[in-house]
């Protein structure tokens, strides 16, 4: 009783006193009490819907603030992810807790940074499965959101049409070829996919000498990364393999196992790059599979491949280095044309830039050179071309 006496009296004196000051160190002492108490006022996760679409490569964190990532998950360019909390502003949030693939801690931190946040806006046509998202959560009240219900059914509107865009097949005009490193693929996030554990078998298989197909992918600039399930699929399920099935031929079959591990050993990949970017492109899949992989070959057979990345696996290299080899296989300025990924330093990706039209006579170099330019890749100036392990 005594203490809390003293100490009440103490804090009157300390009010009386900066009363008693002249107002310029009044309002000096009152901006840093301020500035103390918004210190120490804890940074809180707001529930949220929508999605998130990755645009590079970054880890997704079981805690962000301690950096912990279970199995050293990362995002993948052009991915999508069901929103379920964001921290910071509402439209561009600085972290978003996102539900994810993973089997230990599926619920992830990411970047902000990473890519692009769309809430899950009244009438808007997201592509969300009802399962993987939990139901909405707002702290907003009734009355605010009365209040703003015609400018978000008009927001809405506008994003529905956008979306429809989207997924209109044929209307792409550029393209992209997204290959990958098999050999950090498997160290970094695919231990337990079925063509790792068999090809994990021997250090001799032709798998780990050359790039791999990820995807031949249609673009729409205007869509950015929306553009994508043109056909009667209009959502990515957890699982690859519950994609509906479709027939190839035995030869376009036979090439496509080479070149794409995951459509040899089983899990499904070849089935969410027809539904996602395939159908965007061709009616057909035999056509559609027939020309990713002409291309993949392409690339393999290379002086740049079969020379310079040959000669390196399991060493450092620069991105100049690798970037003057490049344009010495497929014309001045090639390089440019291509943006490097890169995982904890491995290489892990390369995406080149494609024009809309292609054709089966065409050459890699002239298409190429009439390409855009490729935005810059997630590779520091040192890279690791990764070896079997």
């Amino acid at each position: 009783m005594i203490k809390t006496f003293c100490l009440t009296i103490s804090r009157i004196r300390l009010i009386v006193g900066l009363l008693n000051r002249p107002p310029r160190v009044l309002l000096a002492a009152f901006s840093l009490f301020g500035t103390l108490i918004i210190a120490v006022i804890p940074a809180f996760a707001a529930p949220a819907s929508g999605e998130f679409i990755a645009d590079k490569r970054c880890e997704l964190f079981q805690s962000k603030n301690k950096q912990t990532n279970p199995d050293q998950w990362q995002s993948n360019i052009g991915e999508r992810y069901p929103v379920l909390e964001i921290l910071g502003n509402s439209l561009k949030p600085d972290w978003l807790r996102v539900r994810t693939n993973a089997i230990k801690s599926p619920m992830r931190w990411i970047s902000g940074a990473c890519g692009q946040y769309q809430s899950n806006i009244a009438g808007s046509n997201l592509s969300i499965p009802a399962t993987a998202v939990e139901p909405a959560q707002t702290t907003t009240a009734a009355d605010i959101k009365a209040k703003n219900r015609d400018s978000l059914k008009e927001h809405g509107a506008t994003q529905k049409s956008q979306g429809d865009q989207c997924r209109i097949s044929e209307k792409f005009d550029a393209n992209v070829l997204a290959l990958s490193w098999q050999s950090t693929f498997c160290e970094l996030y695919g231990s337990r996919k079925a063509e790792c554990h068999a090809l994990s078998q021997t250090s001799e298989s032709t798998q780990w000498q050359h790039f791999s197909l990820h995807g031949l992918w249609p673009n729409k600039q205007q869509c950015g990364t929306r553009y994508g399930y043109c056909s009667t699929v209009k959502l990515q399920p957890n699982d690859f393999c519950t994609y509906p099935e479709f027939e190839l031929n035995p030869s376009v079959r036979k090439n496509l196992e080479e070149v794409m591990p995951s459509a040899r050993y089983g899990t499904c990949l070849e089935r969410h790059q027809w539904w996602k970017h395939g159908t965007c492109r061709s009616q057909d899949p035999n056509e559609y599979f027939l020309l990713a992989t002409q291309l993949t070959q392409a690339v393999n057979a290379s002086a740049w491949v079969q020379g310079f990345i040959h000669e390196r696996i399991g060493k450092n290299v620069t991105k100049s280095e690798l970037n003057q080899s490049f344009d010495a296989s497929f014309g001045k300025g090639a390089h440019t044309k291509m943006s490097l990924e890169c995982a904890k330093g491995l290489l892990s990706e390369i995406r080149i830039n494609l024009p809309e039209v292609i054709k089966t006579s065409d050459s890699l170099p002239s298409l190429l050179a009439k390409a855009d330019k490729a935005k810059k890749g997630s590779c520091p100036e040192t890279i690791t071309i990764d070896q079997p392990n």
